[in-house]
């Protein structure tokens, strides 16, 4: 988990062992600051996840949050962060996965909402050896890993549920969710 993260406390316990490890949102310009010489780092940025529901006002998300990005993505700030994350090292920018637009998801009927509150009440995923459900095509798959056996909402859907969706959202299992982009970088020295 990415608490485990913060000042290096993950030790050994990931699959980047050896690495100096930092979770935080803090500014871009403290969070260079942080960054030492040592050659392995694994350095995760709450931003944007940290903004989504200061974005969540009904429409505002789809205009707001990409505004916020790139101003972020165009700011020296950022980039100092970036060089100084790249300089002597190889540096892999990534996310954890994407949002969708819940406004744009199509409503489930009456049957497929009484079956995806029943297992699912507000999220995406359970940890269940339950069947998927008899629809074709499917609303949700499950999925056999090493954690055990889950079923998993399949695509974009939502059902009524207590609070109402949030504008900016996961998914479900759709392409958006699963692949996950990155860009490598790296500093040539002066």
């Amino acid at each position: 988990q990415r608490s485990s993260l913060g000042n290096n406390l993950a030790g050994a316990s990931h699959r980047l062992a050896g690495a100096r490890t930092e979770c935080t949102d803090i500014a871009w310009e403290d969070c260079a600051a942080l960054v030492g010489s040592e050659p392995a780092w694994v350095f995760w940025h709450h931003w944007p996840d940290c903004q989504l529901h200061a974005h969540d006002e009904p429409g505002r998300g789809l205009v707001s949050l990409p505004a916020e990005a790139v101003e972020h993505l165009n700011g020296d700030t950022f980039w100092k962060l970036v060089g100084r994350l790249a300089e002597g090292r190889r540096l892999v920018i990534t996310s954890d996965h994407g949002y969708a637009a819940s406004g744009l998801f199509p409503d489930s009927d009456k049957d497929q909402t009484e079956y995806l509150k029943s297992i699912y009440k507000s999220g995406r995923w359970a940890s269940t050896d339950r069947s998927m459900g008899p629809w074709a095509p499917p609303i949700d798959l499950q999925l056999t890993t090493r954690h055990g056996v889950s079923l998993f909402v399949n695509g974009r859907r939502k059902w009524r549920s207590t609070g109402g969706y949030p504008t900016l959202t996961h998914g479900g299992l759709t392409a958006l969710e699963v692949i996950v982009p990155f860009i490598e970088l790296t500093k040539e020295a002066p």
